[in-house]
């Protein structure tokens, strides 16, 4: 795998295809540089995540643990020099041209920032669609990232989340990544204890879920009550890289609704259980399943038999990171 890096500042130097220099353009009072870079965007699952009425703009009110975990999509840019324009190219399953959240992303970066530019964007999907792993939202974070480091357009770290907030409820944590505390609807990220890369493994049934329908669904049941204490007995176990103290704090209050409307999930979990996992739950909205596996060679184990009732499925870990620049490809 290539190494991943910042950029640095000045005469910059960035990582992507070619490792090429970044050019520059003026005019109308404002430097505009332009060139190539290459971003991971990682997955993420939600080890807890507790779920409120709705609210008036129609929202639920969250507060989850996010975790970043290392299954990455590819996401390269290039910025030239020219009209405003947008070109997207998706390799994998994902919606393309403007109903793209990666084209969304660019447009409102543009917006913003004042910038008129040529973007051409690549997108390499690895991670499923609709799976309860913010795929998409991990990609359009690696798009403002990536043009703010090719323009120097001068928006800060703030405006950033503030634009990705725009997007999706999601986007601002791919902006943190590692471990992290979402709340209001996910939106408002606060860092949390840093997990170690404990081994993770992820099944999905080969379907997608509407979040919007698990929502609903979950309106329709009786309300749960979450664990006592919130998720801090879950970040404090976190903080000791004990998953013998971590399994039994996961928590989803979605997962009841995501198994209603796809009993696949169901299937899924029980076959984690049975497979040795110390824990089990449905990640977000679902479908995708994850499992908490006592060590890395039980992981490979666990993955193994997961692979007979699942199309999809991946041995990983969880990583410190959100979306980052790499330097050559995986």
């Amino acid at each position: 795998m290539g190494r991943d890096r910042g950029v640095g500042s000045g005469g910059r130097r960035v990582a992507g295809s070619g490792d090429k220099i970044f050019g520059r353009r003026e005019g109308e009072g404002k430097e505009v540089l332009f060139g190539k870079l290459r971003l991971k965007a990682p997955a993420k699952i939600n080890l807890y995540l507790e779920v409120g009425h709705r609210r008036s703009d129609g929202y639920h009110r969250v507060r989850t643990v996010l975790q970043a975990v290392e299954w990455f999509d590819l996401v390269e840019l290039e910025v030239r020099p020219g009209a405003t324009r947008i070109l997207l190219e998706v390799e994998g399953e994902a919606p393309p041209g403007k109903d793209n959240i990666c084209h969304r992303a660019a447009a409102l970066f543009l917006e913003a920032s004042g910038i008129e530019a040529e973007v051409r964007i690549r997108l390499t999907k690895r991670i499923p669609v609709a799976a309860g792993l913010g795929g998409g939202s991990s990609d359009a974070a690696a798009v403002l990232r990536g043009l703010a480091h090719l323009t120097g357009s001068g928006l800060g770290g703030g405006d950033l989340f503030r634009l990705a907030s725009r997007l999706g409820s999601d986007v601002p944590f791919f902006l943190l990544g590692g471990t992290a505390v979402g709340e209001g609807r996910g939106e408002e990220v606060t860092p949390a204890v840093q997990a170690p890369p404990l081994p993770v493994v992820l099944a999905n049934p080969g379907k997608g879920l509407s979040t919007a329908e698990v929502y609903r669904r979950f309106d329709l049941l009786p309300p749960g009550k979450p664990p006592q204490g919130g998720p801090r007995p879950l970040l404090e176990s976190l903080a000791t890289g004990e998953v013998a103290g971590v399994a039994p704090r996961l928590y989803n209050a979605l997962q009841e609704a995501a198994c209603a409307l796809l009993p696949e999930i169901s299937d899924l979990l029980e076959a984690g259980r049975r497979a040795g996992a110390l824990g089990v739950l449905v990640s977000g909205s679902g479908p995708t399943v994850f499992m908490l596996p006592a060590g890395p060679v039980e992981a490979e184990a666990i993955a193994s038999r997961m692979r007979e009732v699942a199309p999809v499925v991946k041995a990983t870990r969880f990583c410190s990171h959100g979306v980052v620049l790499q330097e050559h490809d995986p």
